[in-house]
């Protein structure tokens, strides 16, 4: 296909297409949807679509991949993105699988672990997802938009999106591919982003990008049929009257004290990006419990005899699924801990196998030396939580 340029003076330009897989590399496409949302023919594809807003780029989803670009509607409807040059084999082969992976994952996804991993991906805090409609004009009240996006969410309702510089997968096939999936009420379509190139006058290249759709699905919503046990009624088991005990009770040690001091500052100043994180507690003199699911913690210490401070998660779990299933996913693992300026945990086996990460402490320790650790503990604690949470969770989903 070519375009002509006609200028009122001028005999007409005759501009070529470039070659497909010649166009924008992939993050450029990416970072150009990115800054540029409204640039996608939402509406073409359904016109219940309202303003598009860019939510995140390059969104963590544990245990998955990293979507290329995030974007929603004000009224919290979810387009989920990916670029790929269709010169690139990977992307004939995998790219169609990659995206329902996505799409399979966050359908697995409540409103608060879609929340965390916004936040991880914006570094804002609160509920982002809403305040960044409410920024887009969005007028729906904050409860309503939430639980608008948690049934999305669970029905699989999602625009999925696959974004290219030109399509050579024959798309009955993937009709065919995508009509053999089960449990999910998405929408997916194609988007071609033709590029041409033209000279002015000047000899300054212009560029023209037209996207335009080459193929679509129709939505069709699956039903998923449960059958529910009935409820379990659980009655209050009266305590038997306690024996007479005779307790002598100690002041607490100035050690004691100080530390208890500590876990409240911690406790309080700490703000992890799952919105559904417990709070910690203490756990003894010298350490702090992060509670995570499959009834294990990520345990936080301090130790004056060997001047450090650490995290540490202990895989106690007596099948070890939980171990082997985050010991698969490492690199991934390592990665978030790298994004989030920390270096990579370290990974030891044995007998009680675990995960941990420290740092020098010297004494004394003073104010600032005690704010530091807090600091450090604060951010080690948040991402434990946000790498380890959600991949024990999917144990039991």
């Amino acid at each position: 296909m070519t375009l002509v340029l006609i200028r009122d003076d001028d005999a007409p330009t005759i501009v070529e297409r470039v070659p497909q897989g010649e166009a924008r590399r992939e993050h450029t496409l990416r970072d150009l949807i990115y800054d540029n949302p409204a640039i996608l023919p939402v509406r073409d594809i359904d016109p219940g679509y309202g303003r598009l807003f860019t939510v995140a780029r390059e969104l963590n989803v544990p245990g998955v991949g990293f979507i290329d670009v995030l974007l929603a509607d004000e009224h919290g409807r979810l387009v989920v993105v990916e670029c790929k040059l269709w010169r690139n084999p990977q992307a004939r082969r995998e790219v169609v699988g990659q995206i329902l992976d996505y799409a399979r994952e966050l359908s697995r996804y409540g409103y608060e672990d879609l929340q965390r991993q916004i936040t991880i991906a914006t570094r804002r805090q609160g509920n982002v997802l809403y305040a960044l409609a409410r920024e887009a004009g969005g007028v729906l009240e904050e409860a309503v938009f939430v639980d608008r996006v948690a049934r999305d969410l669970e029905a699989g309702r999602f625009l999925l999106l696959i974004a290219g510089d030109g399509i050579t997968e024959g798309t009955r096939r993937i009709g065919e591919y995508l009509r053999a999936q089960p449990g999910l009420a998405f929408e997916f379509a194609l988007i071609e982003f033709a590029e041409y190139r033209a000279s002015d006058e000047g000899g300054t290249t212009r560029t023209i990008i037209q996207p335009r759709i080459l193929a679509q699905t129709v939505t069709i919503e699956r039903h998923v049929i449960r059958s529910e046990v009935a409820g379990v009624s659980i009655d209050a088991i009266e305590p038997a009257p306690a024996a007479r005990t005779r307790v002598t009770v100690s002041e607490p040690s100035d050690s004691s004290r100080s530390w208890q001091g500590f876990v409240d500052r911690f406790v309080a100043e700490t703000v992890f990006d799952d919105p559904a994180q417990p709070p910690a507690r203490r756990g003894g003199n010298g350490w702090i419990r992060v509670p995570l699911p499959d009834g294990l913690y990520v345990n936080l210490y301090r130790s004056s005899t060997n001047q450090r401070c650490g995290a540490h998660v202990r895989f106690a779990s007596l099948d070890g699924a939980a171990w082997e299933l985050c010991l698969a996913d490492r690199d991934a693992i390592d990665a978030e801990f790298i994004t989030a300026g920390l270096p990579a945990p370290d990974w030891g086996g044995g007998e009680v196998p675990g995960v941990g990460l420290v740092t020098p402490s010297t004494i004394p320790w003073d104010a600032a030396e005690e704010d530091r650790m807090l600091r450090w503990m604060g951010v080690a604690a948040n991402q434990f939580v946000n790498s380890f949470r959600p991949r024990l969770q999917n144990l039991h989903d």
